[in-house]
C-alpha cells in the first residue's frame, strides 16, 4: 500500500481521515469499519498506524448497539464482517466471544416470533452472505460451527422457497453489492465449506431458469453477474452445461469499451460501482476461470485513477466523506496491491 504513480501517500490519506474524522460513518464500505481492516493491516507491518487502528476499532465498537441497522454496507452485519476479517488475518482474536452479542442481534432480527420467517428478503439474503463468511473466516468452536451452519441452510432453505419470480431482475442503479451478489456468494462459500452441498446443488438447479431470464443490461451487471456465476461453476455447485452456455453469452455480449467509455466513462472510480469494481470482478473472473478471460487493464486503471483523485478528490471539501472511505481512496490502493504486488485474489 506505498504511494503508487500520483495516488495520495499513506501520510496525506491519514491527514484527509483526520481532517474529516467526525464526519466519517461506521459501517464497512463506507466508514470506519472498511477502514479499520485498512489499517490493521497497515499497523502489522508498520507500529506507526496503531493508534489510529486503535481509535478506529475503539470508536466503531463504542457506538454499535440494538438499534444499529442491520444491513451489510452501512450496517451490523459489514461491521461484524470486518472484525471477522480483522481477527482471521491481521489480529490475534476470538470471534466466538467478540462477535457473540452481534450475532445474536443479527439472527433475531431475521425472524418473527410468530411464524420464523424472514422480516425482510434482502435483509435475509445480506445475513445469509456474513453467516457463509463468518462460518469460513470467523468461528472457532466446533459446536458454534454446527449451529451456525445449521442456521445458515436453514435461512437459504427459506430464501428459496420464498424467492419472488424477478429476483434477479436487473440492478439499477448498478453496484456489485446488491442481493444477486450477496445470495451466489455465500452459496459458494457454504459449498466450498462442504456445507449442504447436496441441497446447494439442487437448489443451483432451481435457480439456473430465474437466472436465464433475467440477464443483465448493463455492462456493470453483465461483469458482475458473470464472476458470480464462473465461482460457482469453479466451486462445482452446478454441473449442468447451461451455466457454462449463460457464462458464455455474457462474455460474448459484454463490451469492455462501452463499460469503460459510457457507464464508468467520468469519474464513477468506486469499489461499489466504478471503475475499481469493475477491476475486482475482472480480476476474481480469471482466478474462477479455467482460462482467464480478461487482459486487465492495469496502466487505464491507475491512469484514471491518479488524474481524478490527486486533482479533484483530496482537492474538493466538497466531497462527501463517504467517498473517500474503503469504497474510494482507501479501495484504490488496497486494489492496486493485487497487481503491483500480486497478492492472492481475495474478493
Amino acid at each position: 500500500m506505498n504511494k503508487t504513480d500520483n495516488l495520495p501517500s499513506e501520510s496525506e490519506l491519514l491527514a484527509l481521515l483526520k481532517k474529516q474524522y467526525d464526519e466519517l460513518e461506521d459501517g464497512l464500505v463506507y466508514g470506519k469499519a472498511g477502514l479499520t481492516i485498512y489499517y490493521a493491516c497497515l499497523s502489522e507491518k508498520d507500529p506507526t498506524y496503531k493508534t489510529i487502528y486503535n481509535k478506529l476499532i475503539n470508536d466503531m465498537l463504542s457506538k454499535v448497539s440494538d438499534r444499529t441497522p442491520i444491513e451489510f454496507p452501512r450496517g451490523l452485519l459489514g461491521i461484524a464482517f470486518a472484525l471477522d476479517v480483522i481477527m482471521h488475518y491481521f489480529k490475534p482474536g476470538n470471534p466466538d466471544n467478540v462477535l457473540d452479542d452481534l450475532d445474536a442481534v443479527i439472527y433475531k432480527s431475521l425472524f418473527k416470533e410468530s411464524n420464523k420467517q424472514p422480516i425482510d428478503m434482502n435483509l435475509a439474503v445480506e445475513a445469509l452472505f456474513y453467516f457463509s463468511l463468518h462460518l469460513k473466516l470467523g468461528i472457532r468452536s466446533k459446536v458454534k460451527h454446527r449451529i451456525y451452519a445449521d442456521k445458515a441452510m436453514r435461512l437459504l432453505n427459506v430464501i428459496n422457497f420464498s424467492l419472488p419470480v424477478n429476483y434477479f431482475q436487473e440492478a439499477i442503479p448498478y453496484n456489485i453489492f446488491n442481493r444477486s451478489f450477496f445470495l451466489l456468494y455465500a452459496i459458494g462459500s457454504l459449498y466450498e465449506q462442504g456445507i449442504g452441498q447436496q441441497r446447494i446443488e439442487h437448489i443451483c438447479t432451481d435457480l439456473s431458469f430465474p437466472l436465464a431470464s433475467a440477464m443483465p443490461l448493463m455492462q456493470f451487471n453483465k461483469l458482475g453477474r458473470l464472476f458470480s456465476m464462473t465461482r460457482l461453476i469453479s466451486l462445482g455447485c452446478t454441473k449442468e452445461q447451461h451455466w457454462k452456455d449463460q457464462c458464455r453469452l455474457l462474455r460474448s455480449s459484454l463490451s469492455l469499451e462501452k463499460l469503460f467509455n459510457e457507464e464508468l466513462g467520468g469519474k464513477q472510480l468506486g469499489l461499489s460501482d466504478g471503475l475499481t469494481g469493475a477491476m475486482l470482478l475482472m480480476a476474481g473472473t480469471n482466478h474462477y476461470s479455467e482460462r482467464p478471460l480478461f487482459d486487465l487493464p492495469w496502466d487505464y486503471y491507475k491512469k484514471k485513477i491518479c488524474q481524478y483523485t490527486i486533482l479533484t478528490t483530496m482537492a474538493d471539501k466538497e466531497v462527501p466523506f463517504y467517498q473517500h472511505g474503503l469504497n474510494w481512496l482507501w479501495g484504490m490502493k488496497m486494489a492496486l496491491a493485487l497487481e503491483t504486488r500480486k497478492e492472492p485474489f481475495r474478493f
